[in-house]
């Protein structure tokens, strides 16, 4: 019997590497992407936290200066978060790329694993038609040869 050989055995794996390489680079790129986005999280906190200090301090009635520098500390923390929107901006592009060249990588394993499937089916129904053959013949043989000496032994003679 003949052994199975998918002669594309090495661009499947290399495609296999491929994917894996791909998913692991969207892997990075969704985890970078979390971790910008609770970067602005907390500076958005942080915001909301200084806003409420700056209404505390105008209540209890500060002077110029305090209030001066929690407009500072408010604008500091506005310019962050305009920054880490931007940042987040190009890490959901990134993600997104990322995204495309895993599935793009994904498809074309998957195909090489379909011509791979029919081919080891197209495999299997030759070997069964050799099997089937070689029974054929050996029935034809026993049925035919005179006296049936196809099976008989030195024993029955």
């Amino acid at each position: 019997m003949a052994e199975f050989r998918f002669r594309v055995e090495a661009a499947l794996e290399d495609r296999r590497k491929k994917e894996e390489a791909a998913a692991a680079h969207m892997a990075r790129a969704e985890a970078a992407l979390r971790a910008v986005l609770a970067r602005r999280e907390d500076v958005v906190v942080r915001r909301q936290r200084a806003g409420d200090e700056e209404q505390e301090a105008r209540r209890r009635g500060t002077d110029l200066t305090g209030l001066e520098w929690h407009r500072n500390w408010i604008t500091g923390l506005s310019a962050s978060m305009e920054r880490l929107g931007l940042e987040v901006e190009a890490h959901v592009r990134i993600a997104r790329e990322a995204e495309r060249a895993w599935k793009i990588a994904r498809k074309r394993r998957l195909v090489l694993e379909r011509l791979r499937a029919r081919a080891w089916r197209r495999y299997q129904e030759v070997q069964h038609r050799l099997e089937l053959k070689t029974i054929d013949e050996l029935a034809r043989l026993r049925h035919t040869m005179p006296g049936g000496l196809i099976g008989r032994t030195n024993r029955d003679d």
